[in-house]
C-alpha cells in the first residue's frame, strides 16, 4: 500500500479509495480493510490530535462555508484570501488538493483537514476545513454516488472553543446523483448517529443536493431531531435547482449576529458566511 509525504500520488487517471484524511503536513494514507471502520455501510477513519487551542475570541468566531467548484475558476484564491481570518473555520466542498491549493494553505498558516474522496489528477478530492487551529477529534466519511460510483464526502471534527466546551462540526458534499432516497437517507444516518452523542453546540453545513423536496424533508428531520435551527442569510444568493437551495447550514448553541450567501463569482456555488458567538 503506497503512501508519501506531502504529494497526492494517484494511479492512472482515477482512483477510488473507502476514506481517509488528509492532515496538515499534506499526509494522507490509503487505508487497508484493518484501517476502517463502517457506520451503516458508511465507511469512516478518524485521527486525534493531542492539543487544540480555542477555535474563537472570547466566545465570537466566524465561519465560511463555500462549495469551491474544484477551483476551476479564476480568482478562486483572491476569494479565498479575502474569507481568511484569524478566527474563521472554513468549510470547503469539492476541495481539489494540487500544487495550487496545497501552496495557499501553506502561504497562509492553515491547518486543514481532508476527507480522501478520491484522487484524479495527481490531486485528492473532498471535503476540507481550514482554520489557524487544529481540531481536538476528526473523521472523515465516503458514501458511494449508487450510479456514478465515485464517493462523496463529510467531515465530523471537534474544536476547543474558550468556554471549555467543543463545538461539534460536520461538512458535508450529500450524494447527488440518484432518485431514490435510500443512500442519500444512509449518508445522513451516519452522521447523525455521531451529532446524537455531542451535548454542546454543533455546526451542520455544506452542500446538501437538496434538489428536490424529498431531499429536504429527509435533510430538516434530521435537523428536527438534533434540535439544530436553519441558518437564514441576508442577501441570499445560493444556488438552486427546481426552486430549492442547494447548500445550507444549520446550528445549535450559537448566536446569529449576521449571516449572507454572495455570489462571489469564483465558483459555482454562492459563498455563506457567518457571524457567530457562542452561548453560555
Amino acid at each position: 500500500m503506497k503512501r508519501r509525504i506531502g504529494k497526492v500520488v494517484a494511479w492512472g487517471s482515477a482512483i477510488l479509495v473507502p476514506t481517509a484524511i488528509v492532515g496538515v503536513n499534506g499526509y494522507f494514507t490509503v487505508p487497508d480493510g484493518s484501517q476502517l471502520h463502517t457506520v451503516s455501510g458508511i465507511y469512516r477513519q478518524c485521527v486525534d490530535y493531542t492539543h487544540s487551542l480555542p477555535l474563537d475570541e472570547q466566545g465570537h468566531f466566524s465561519l465560511l462555508v463555500w462549495n469551491i467548484y474544484k477551483q476551476q475558476r479564476p480568482q478562486w484564491d483572491t476569494a479565498l484570501t479575502q474569507y481568511r481570518d484569524p478566527h474563521r473555520l472554513m468549510l470547503l466542498q469539492e476541495a481539489s488538493f494540487g500544487p495550487q491549493l496545497a501552496r495557499w494553505i501553506t502561504q497562509s498558516s492553515l491547518h486543514y483537514d481532508q476527507a480522501y474522496a478520491f484522487a484524479m489528477q495527481d490531486a485528492v478530492a473532498g471535503v476540507m476545513n481550514l482554520s489557524q487551529v487544529n481540531p481536538l477529534h476528526s473523521c472523515a466519511y465516503t458514501a458511494v454516488e449508487p450510479y456514478l460510483r465515485l464517493p462523496k464526502s463529510a467531515l465530523y471534527s471537534e474544536y476547543q472553543l474558550s468556554n471549555g466546551q467543543r463545538l461539534a462540526v460536520v461538512n458535508i458534499h450529500s450524494i447527488n446523483f440518484t432518485y431514490a432516497m435510500a443512500a442519500y437517507k444512509k449518508q445522513l444516518a451516519a452522521l447523525e448517529q455521531a451529532l446524537l452523542r455531542v451535548d454542546g453546540p454543533i455546526i451542520l453545513a455544506g452542500d446538501f443536493n437538496t434538489w428536490s423536496q424529498r431531499r429536504l424533508e429527509a435533510v430538516r428531520a434530521m435537523v428536527s431531531r438534533l434540535s439544530l435551527q436553519e441558518m437564514h442569510f441576508q442577501p441570499d444568493q445560493r444556488m438552486t435547482k427546481f426552486g430549492l437551495p442547494l447548500d445550507h447550514i444549520f446550528y445549535r448553541g450559537l448566536t446569529v449576529e449576521q449571516a449572507s450567501a454572495i455570489d462571489n463569482g469564483a465558483s459555482d456555488h454562492a459563498a455563506m458566511e457567518a457571524q457567530l458567538k457562542v452561548l453560555g
